[in-house]
């Protein structure tokens, strides 16, 4: 790869050597198994890390806001390999357990420390876009931002967003040192008037900045999709998992030079390795497949939720939201409310140590921190009139389950 320059704002030219990065897939690491309750197993991350580096992958990316996530990186990453052959980047909340500036300080020094290294090469403001974006403004985030790198606590800053490209034009003139953005960028999306993915890759590769693209399996929907685009994807994608089609649609886009994959297994590392150890972007015929695959995704009209759990975050009630919209799936798939029923209360109670959302008071804060905007209240609605209303029984396995998955 090459040296991007990013030059926007007053004549301001900063560079990030995307040469640094080998593979164009990043280990993302919000997903590891057992990140709730602090089980994650480190033996297993450790090999899952070894063969993504084996395979040339060195870009990983954490945040301050990722439950455990920092500690299992220092455990299998930084202890057991050079510093030099790995880039870490991590990121900083407002909008989450943040009620003053000093609080954006202690999340750096928290990350630093929990990582084990003295510097980020990547360090990134976190989810703006829609009233998230207040909260950053409300703390000058940017500043701080912008202190990291004056006092070497990082290489390189940027932000991460998801927003409108009308958002996003205004996020490049008011932040004009930002070096990198990192995007939403996935075939469900892509064209969708209510994500406008493909506006906003295009305008930020416009003004010269490397993007990352987060959420490509979209939080593991596109993993494990419906029949109909199976059938697609299989006839002319076979020698690709659902996963990999997805992964290698996100970056075959021009001005994509990471796509992040949330991967929790051995298995999905040696998959998306095998797909990116000599990667090639999709030909016109594998183009044409991805496009009627998202037909026929969009007809199946199952919830976009990626599983991000941000409102977990902000519920005051903990109520179990993304397990709950999972299970909706389930139904919409399937058909079965008597069988979602009893698995809601399996998945979010048992699983999950959480409320059902037979207690939820409709604050509505769940919405407000969600990125994808999801009408979550509605989907309650939904579930209570759907599936609740049908008395549960007890089957012997959830079919087709995304939960957990990537």
């Amino acid at each position: 790869m090459e040296t991007i320059i990013a030059s926007i704002g007053k004549g301001t030219a900063m560079a990030f050597d995307v040469s640094k990065i080998n593979i164009p897939l990043g280990f993302g690491c919000m997903r590891f198994d057992g990140r709730a309750d602090d089980t994650v197993d480190i033996a297993q991350v450790s090999e899952m890390i070894d063969c993504y580096m084996e395979a040339g992958g060195n870009y990983f990316d954490t945040a301050w806001a990722y439950p455990n996530s920092e500690k299992t990186l220092r455990k299998a990453l930084v202890e057991r390999h050079p510093r030099d052959s790995y880039l870490i980047a991590s990121k900083c909340v407002a909008w989450s357990n943040c009620t003053c500036k000093e609080d954006l300080e202690a999340q750096l020094q928290e990350t630093l420390a929990t990582l084990g290294i003295d510097y980020l090469d990547v360090y990134l403001m976190h989810n703006l876009g829609g009233t998230r974006t207040a909260s950053f403004e409300k703390y000058d985030a940017w500043e701080f931002v912008k202190s990291v790198k004056e006092r070497g606590l990082a290489k390189h800053i940027g932000f991460s967003a998801h927003c409108t490209p009308e958002e996003l034009e205004g996020f490049i003139a008011a932040y004009p040192e930002a070096e990198i953005i990192q995007l939403q960028a996935n075939y469900s999306d892509w064209d969708s008037p209510d994500f406008r993915e493909r506006e906003c890759v295009e305008l930020a590769h416009a003004h010269g900045f490397p993007v990352i693209a987060m959420e490509p399996v979209k939080g593991g929907i596109l993993a494990d999709p419906p029949q109909a685009v199976r059938d697609i994807l299989d006839e002319t994608m076979s020698d690709d998992s659902y996963a990999t089609a997805a992964l290698r649609f996100t970056a075959s886009q021009p001005g994509i030079v990471v796509t992040l994959s949330g991967m929790s297994t051995l298995e999905q590392v040696q998959d998306n390795c095998r797909a990116f150890r000599d990667f090639k972007p999709l030909d016109d015929g594998e183009l044409a497949a991805i496009d009627r695959a998202r037909s026929a995704l969009k007809e199946g009209g199952t919830v976009q939720c990626t599983s991000c759990d941000y409102c977990a975050k902000v519920c005051p009630l903990n109520i179990g939201i993304s397990q709950s919209l999972a299970v909706l799936n389930h139904f919409i798939n399937y058909g079965d409310a008597a069988s979602a029923g009893y698995q809601m209360g399996f998945v979010v109670r048992f699983n999950a140590g959480k409320s059902m959302i037979t207690e939820c008071i409709r604050c509505g804060a769940c919405e407000d921190a969600c990125p994808q905007n999801l009408p979550i209240l509605e989907y309650f609605d939904r579930i209570n009139d759907e599936i609740f209303s049908v008395e549960p029984e007890q089957p012997a396995l959830m079919r087709g389950s995304t939960v957990g998955k990537r």
